[in-house]
């Protein structure tokens, strides 16, 4: 970047020169008039720069300079370190708790109002006699969700709702040494905002390196076929349930699909729902049907951000409170 601001410097201080300077007045005039061109392209690229850096916004898949500003506008947490309200004893004292647990898809990444998460619909419709709250912390899987429970201030709720998404297996790869290496990043990438939202939204959706990300979901597709990987997940799975076994917790589960590419993402993620299934935890919502039902413009937070949109978090706060804790009529 030093490099970068001494070329402007030096091509600046060239065209200055060249404008003042007396001798030749030819050179003067093309020196004058590039001199104002130059000026003018810093002043765009300034404030394209201010643009990105201070006002553009936008959830993405990735963590980009326009995401972190994104989270930063929207993502605050409480004392606990949940994006969620602040719960004092008196609460939620007396009422069936809920705890909700997962990743991104659980704590309502892409959406600036939590209020339209499913948890957060889901605890309107149960009323005041319920306090449900969301554990849920983004790029957590299967086992650090499972540490969460066992640390989260309510010891017993008495339910515990699981979030659960294709990449939770991929804590079992990193665990293994077998989780694939990220291509790095250019330097350049991140010294501006605006060239990092040139690469990331532009070069790399353009280039061969599109694809780099289908690579990711088939890395973790393969994964789910792959013995020891999935030997070492099931077991994360088996772990979780016997926890929540062990407090007397009725578990919940919801199982999103990979939005993005739903059909060939439904035998590996309904592999998981079947762990639940034969382990005697039946309550499992399987979202496979539905999202592939939707218009994936409205069944996604943008065609960037590949998680659940306003209008699905609230089918599925809708379908959870229908099947699992409405009356009976």
């Amino acid at each position: 970047m030093l490099v970068f601001w001494l070329i402007v410097l030096v091509i600046g201080a060239l065209l200055v020169g060249g404008a003042v300077q007396k001798r030749a007045p030819r050179l003067r005039r093309i020196a004058g008039g590039l001199l104002a061109s130059y000026v003018t392209t810093l002043l765009i690229l300034a404030g394209t720069e201010a643009y990105f850096r201070f006002v553009f916004a936008q959830s993405s898949n990735i963590i980009d300079f326009a995401t972190l500003n994104w989270l930063d506008r929207h993502w605050h947490t409480n004392s606990w370190g949940f994006r969620d309200r602040e719960w004092q004893a008196p609460d939620y004292a007396g009422k069936q708790t809920v705890v909700v647990l997962g990743d991104s898809f659980g704590a309502g990444w892409g959406l600036p109002d939590t209020a339209d998460r499913f948890s957060d619909v889901l605890g309107q419709k149960l009323g005041d006699g319920y306090a449900v709250m969301n554990a849920a912390v983004y790029g957590t899987s299967t086992p650090e969700q499972l540490d969460i429970l066992k640390k989260f201030p309510v010891q017993k709720p008495d339910v515990v709702i699981l979030q659960y998404f294709l990449n939770d297996i991929n804590y079992a790869g990193l665990q293994l040494g077998l989780l694939p290496s990220p291509t790095p990043t250019p330097d350049w990438v991140n010294q501006t905002y605006f060239g990092n939202f040139l690469y990331w939204r532009i070069l790399v959706q353009s280039s061969p390196n599109a694809g780099m990300f289908n690579d990711w979901w088939q890395w973790s597709y393969d994964a789910y076929d792959n013995v020891g990987i999935w030997s070492v997940h099931q077991q994360e799975i088996e772990d979780f349930m016997a926890y929540t076994d062990s407090i007397g917790a009725r578990l919940i589960v919801v199982v999103f699909p990979n939005l993005i590419d739903i059909v060939k993402s439904i035998p590996y993620v309904d592999r998981v729902a079947q762990v639940f299934e034969v382990s005697g935890h039946t309550d499992v919502l399987k979202l496979f049907d539905a999202a592939a039902a939707w218009d994936q413009a409205d069944l996604m937070v943008s065609r960037r951000d590949s998680h659940a949109s306003a209008n699905f978090n609230h089918y599925v706060g809708e379908q959870l409170y229908e099947r699992y804790f409405a009356p009976a009529s």
